[in-house]
């Protein structure tokens, strides 16, 4: 008895092995299948200039939250703070932008590879992402002309953070959902 009963576990767990390996290798191969003609996803996240241009969002979106927080629900301005804060968003954007450009050289030659459905789909994301940082860039030069403004408008200025950051949890969004990788928690983002 005690023999069956030691050749039936070492049956289950030879056949446990078994189908554990035949699912790994299939597994190995349906992600070598998909890989081919994509684009590796966390070695893009992981390039350097990809992680140094989600820095400087962070950044930009923190400067955002503290120039938001010292503007609402009051009728002035404590203008030195608002120009330290919108120079600060304004060079994180400005290092953003040319660490995203550094990025896009570095990961050309894989974006030559992909197959035509991957090319669409990046295209498509890199036009959403282009269209925000245009509005980002737009809404920080009026936030720049209302923080020089003799006496600024908080209402105005709060408008203006309310966007930026709108734009830019749009950006982390747009990692998260389209190349199914999250930089940052989106409720980080969002406007209280």
């Amino acid at each position: 008895m005690k023999k069956l009963f030691y050749l039936i576990a070492l049956s289950a767990v030879a056949a446990t092995t078994l189908i554990a390996g035949a699912v790994g290798t299939g597994a190995r191969q349906d992600k070598d299948k998909m890989s081919q003609g994509m684009m590796d996803m966390p070695a893009m996240m992981n390039e350097p200039h990809h992680q140094l241009a989600m820095a400087y969002k962070e950044n930009m979106v923190n400067f955002a939250k503290a120039l938001r927080q010292a503007t609402t629900d009051t009728n002035t301005v404590n203008t030195p703070f608002a120009r330290v804060a919108v120079a600060e968003m304004k060079r994180s954007f400005d290092q953003m932008q040319e660490h995203r450009q550094e990025h896009m050289k570095a990961m050309d030659g894989k974006m030559k590879a992909m197959d035509e459905k991957m090319k669409t789909d990046m295209a498509g994301m890199m036009k959403d992402m282009d269209t925000k940082t245009a509005a980002i860039k737009e809404d920080l030069a009026a936030l720049d002309k209302e923080v020089d403004a003799s006496a600024p408008d908080s209402k105005r200025i709060s408008s203006f953070v309310d966007d930026i950051l709108k734009n830019c949890d749009g950006m982390s969004k747009m990692h998260g959902d389209s190349m199914e990788h999250k930089m940052t928690d989106p409720k980080d983002h969002k406007m209280n």
